[in-house]
C-alpha cells in the first residue's frame, strides 16, 4: 500500500555539518561513507587546507568522514578521508532553506565545491558538493 504524504510536510535533506576553520560547513549525507576518530585511508585531506589553499590548519583534524572517491573511475569506486576539527552533526534540514550560491559570488567562490549556503540556529553554513571535494 503507498504512503501518503501530508501535502504540508517539507521535504528533508540529510546533511553532516562539521567546523572549516572558522566556519560551519556541511555536506549531503548520502555522500558521507563513515565518521571515525582516526584515519584509516590512504588518502586523506586536512578540510581546512583543501578549502583554504595556502592556509595553515589551526589544529590537527580530530574527526574523519570517509568519502567516495569522485576522481576515481575503478569499479569500487575508492575512498578518502576528509579531515575536520571537533564535532560532526547528522541533521535533516528542509529542502527549502538550502540556497544555492548567488550568481554573483559563484566566480569568487574559494572553492569549486562551495554550492551553497544555509542557515542553522541563526548560524551561516556553506553547502558543499562532495563530488567536487579531492585531496
Amino acid at each position: 500500500m503507498p504512503q501518503h504524504r501530508d501535502p504540508h510536510e517539507q521535504a528533508q535533506v540529510a546533511l553532516v555539518l562539521f567546523h572549516v576553520g572558522p566556519y560551519r560547513a556541511a555536506l549531503e549525507a548520502r555522500h558521507v561513507l563513515a565518521m571515525t576518530d582516526h584515519p584509516t585511508a590512504l588518502r586523506t585531506a586536512n578540510a581546512q587546507s583543501l578549502l583554504y589553499a595556502g592556509s595553515d590548519p589551526e589544529s590537527p583534524p580530530s574527526r574523519w568522514l570517509t568519502l567516495r572517491d569522485a576522481q576515481t573511475v575503478s569499479d569500487n569506486g575508492g575512498t578518502w578521508q576528509l579531515g575536520v576539527s571537533g564535532d560532526f552533526t547528522l541533521q535533516q534540514l528542509p529542502a527549502n532553506t538550502l540556497y544555492p550560491l548567488p550568481k554573483l559570488l559563484f566566480p569568487r567562490r574559494f572553492s569549486t565545491a562551495l554550492c551553497g549556503f544555509t542557515f542553522d540556529q541563526q548560524q551561516l553554513v556553506l553547502l558543499l558538493d562532495a563530488r567536487k571535494l579531492s585531496p
